[in-house]
């Protein structure tokens, strides 16, 4: 296994707004910038980020996603600059003004994979990445990537990401950010009939009406994981939870 890999990066970007001001199709230049952007953010955490050409690597993920490098523990950021059908509908939606906050913000969203790839299998932090219902206490690695494989973590782990960004977003658009980040909520429900284990927005409605407050001057990756937990959906929790 050369890396750890997380599913379905590249949704995020798919937000269904409309708007008259169009931006083309993100360049190399502006990719490579928005991953750029969080490199001091992982840095920071104590993991590196080595930015690839997902086309070169052989890889068909749209626009961008990420793995960690379980040998080096450094972030592979992967971009893809090939138009792609539903992202050249959302980049012809976006502002051009906006175009860099809503990229860097899936830069940071790429970021939290490897950020939760590092906690589950450098750290074997089982209490942080599994869903609470389900049994940590005697988790291995080899336990936690059958979990993995198995799909049932997808929106758990796409919910991680999604806070992450829109923290990003309250700290980058602090007069902006319920905008930028209903968008994402819209989009995500949106597309839910497409990709539905993606649809987070059941937690992002309840952060954004939380409106974060102090939450969002801690620490970017370590809130992201506890909002997760904290704003668990009633629709995401097993019934012997509700009962």
């Amino acid at each position: 296994m050369r890396f750890a890999f997380r599913h379905a990066i590249a949704a995020l970007a798919l937000f269904s707004c409309l708007n008259a001001s169009a931006s083309p199709y993100p360049t190399e230049h502006q990719l490579r910038t928005a991953i750029g952007n969080v490199v001091g953010m992982l840095r920071s955490e104590g993991i590196e980020i080595e930015i690839l050409d997902a086309q070169k690597e052989g890889l068909r993920q749209p626009l961008m996603a990420a793995g960690l490098s379980l040998p080096s523990g450094v972030c592979l950021v992967f971009y893809n600059t090939k138009p792609e059908d539903g992202l050249n509908q959302f980049f012809g939606a976006i502002p051009e003004k906006d175009l860099p906050v809503m990229l860097t913000a899936m830069a940071v969203h790429e970021a939290s994979h490897c950020i939760e790839q590092r906690e589950a299998y450098v750290r074997k932090r089982f209490d942080m990445v599994l869903p609470p219902h389900l049994e940590r206490d005697n988790m291995t690695v080899q336990g936690y990537l059958s979990v993995v494989n198995s799909g049932a973590l997808v929106t758990w782990s796409e919910a991680l990401a999604d806070i992450a960004s829109v923290l990003y977003l309250k700290r980058a658009e602090p007069d902006r950010w319920k905008d930028f980040s209903d968008r994402i909520a819209a989009m995500r429900h949106g597309l839910a009939w497409k990709w539905p284990a993606h649809d987070t927005s059941a937690w992002l409605h309840q952060i954004i009406a939380a409106d974060l407050g102090e939450a969002a001057k801690q620490n970017l990756f370590a809130t992201a994981f506890q909002l997760r937990k904290q704003y668990l959906p009633a629709s995401n929790r097993p019934l012997r939870q509700l009962e």
